[in-house]
């Protein structure tokens, strides 16, 4: 290796600049094989600064010093130390000095070195814990992405989930308001029926009243039917005697017949209003029954049904007398009796309505209440799962900064660097792959393409060919010389000869243009070029 250190000293005034040059251009041999050995001797000595270098060598101990220094030179693989001086008038003091000097500072570089090699292997063993540090964090990086993936993955599946939950709550209300509004709609349609109802009750009770005064009022008398008076105004003639037995027997037989026609009319009306009496009394009875036995906690009820059924009871016993008595008991009867029907019934049906009402706000009440219970738990849930969704998010923000905010060092980015340039390069090689597969097909059928091309043509030649010497045959054939030269043909030409009319079929069907004119099954010329 050469010379390994050749140190730089400060200048001694009491030196020459020989003796300084020859000093300073010592070179050291690289044979060190008795250097532990030195090392050792050195170390035993004591250490002194160089403060107290002077006391190294005096006047009396200069051999003891020349022989160290030359022990200690050899020992390095130096030259020994010659004091032989021309004027003789030199001091070798300094000149020993000077090599003690060196010696120690050869001792300090050693010792530096040792520091320096230490030091390297620290600094081997902290690279080496940062790589495995590196190693570590990447793989914290790995799995913490995968975490976000996976936490993302989940969001997006909760908010799913949210919009599948807000279109179940949407449809949940839509049909609400549906059944709401059937709901309302056939409590109008009720109501609507129950005063159409009580508007042809009234309508019914009007008229029995007024059948019944009129029936009241009318008494037997005698009433002039198609009374025709004068048209002078005059007043008729006195009924004389003449007149009298004129006119009398045609009078009574007149009010005799318009009476029985009348009284007729009368009991046929009569009979059919208490026929008409009768079935409402039917219904109104059939109305009023309690069909089933009512529960024990409505005594109330029960005894309301039964006096109404009592009241039915009498009223049928008193009409079935009345019917027996005379009309006008009759018809006070039948009168009172309807009057106190239409009462209880008219009490029944507002009961009725009173309860039909009742249990309608009741189940009205009923399923708000429990809508309201759904809605709340649902909303309460949906609520629990977004607070979830919001501190998900949150920690996922807060991973994703502390993240962002730790400080990449300069390995860590290249090694990044290096990984998205290694995956840029395995995508160019698939890509590279896939445009030569695709190069390869492409050449492929091309070539294809290229030999169906060529073989098209051939075959479209030989067919040209063929046709030529097909259409060349048919017309020598057409020709008026065919006798002549049907001996010159070959056999192939003759072979080739068909019906006159077929060849001119065939040629005008399947080898002439449609723009090429045939005369009388025959082809024009311009037909061969």
């Amino acid at each position: 290796m050469g010379d390994w250190w050749s140190p730089t000293m400060m200048p001694d005034p009491s030196l020459d600049t020989k003796e300084l040059s020859s000093i300073s251009g010592i070179s050291m041999s690289p044979s060190r094989q008795n250097l532990p050995h030195s090392l050792h001797s050195t170390m035993a000595l004591p250490k002194t600064s160089y403060s107290v270098i002077s006391a190294f060598c005096t006047e009396e101990n200069i051999s003891q010093c020349i022989v160290y220094i030359n022990q200690e030179v050899c020992s390095l693989g130096l030259t020994g130390v010659s004091l032989e001086s021309e004027s003789g008038g030199l001091s070798a003091v300094p000149v020993l000095n000077l090599l003690y000097e060196v010696l120690q500072l050869q001792r300090r570089a050693q010792r530096a070195l040792h520091e320096l090699e230490t030091q390297q292997l620290k600094s081997g063993s902290d690279l080496e814990h940062l790589q495995h540090s590196t190693y570590r964090l990447k793989d914290q990086l790995e799995h913490t992405r995968r975490e976000n993936s996976g936490l993302h993955e989940g969001e997006r599946q909760l908010q799913l989930k949210i919009k599948t939950l807000q279109n179940c709550l949407k449809s949940e209300k839509e049909e609400v308001q549906k059944l709401q509004s059937i709901i309302s709609s056939r409590a109008t349609q009720y109501n609507h029926d129950t005063k159409r109802k009580e508007r042809e009750c009234t309508k019914l009770k009007e008229r029995l009243n007024q059948l019944l005064m009129d029936k009241r009022d009318k008494k037997l008398s005698i009433e002039i039917s198609n009374h025709v008076g004068r048209s002078d105004g005059k007043r008729g003639l006195w009924k004389t005697g003449k007149m009298e037995a004129r006119h009398e027997g045609e009078m009574y037989r007149a009010l005799l017949s318009d009476y029985e026609t009348r009284q007729r009319s009368l009991m046929m009306e009569n009979s059919e209003l208490k026929k008409v009496l009768q079935h409402m009394k039917e219904d109104m009875i059939t109305i009023l029954s309690p069909k089933k036995p009512c529960v024990k906690t409505e005594p109330a009820d029960d005894s309301l049904e039964q006096a109404v059924s009592e009241g039915e009871e009498e009223a049928g016993d008193r009409s079935r007398e009345g019917l027996e008595q005379s009309c006008e008991q009759a018809r006070e009867q039948l009168t009172n009796s309807i009057r106190l029907q239409w009462r209880k019934l008219k009490s029944h049906m507002e009961r009725l309505d009173s309860q039909a009402s009742l249990v309608a706000c009741q189940e009205r009440e009923g399923d708000e209440v429990m809508s309201r219970k759904e809605r709340e738990e649902e909303m309460q849930r949906m609520r629990l799962e977004l607070q979830q969704c919001k501190e998900f998010i949150h920690m996922q923000q807060q991973l994703l900064q502390q993240q962002l905010s730790s400080p990449c060092d300069e390995e860590t980015a290249a090694l990044l660097n290096d990984c998205y340039t290694l995956e840029e390069k395995e995508r160019l090689k698939e890509e590279w792959r896939l445009f030569n597969e695709q190069k390869r097909n492409f050449e492929r059928e091309r070539k294809n393409f290229t030999e169906a091309a060529i073989r098209l043509g051939h075959e479209r030649k030989t067919f040209e060919e063929d046709r030529a010497a097909w259409l060349k045959t048919q017309f020598l054939n057409m020709t008026p010389f065919v006798d002549r030269k049907r001996p010159a043909l070959s056999e192939p030409h003759s072979a080739l000869s068909v019906d006159s009319r077929f060849s001119n079929s065939c040629i005008s069907d399947k080898y002439c243009p449609p723009n090429k004119p045939h005369i009388n099954g025959k082809i024009i010329y311009s037909a061969f070029r």
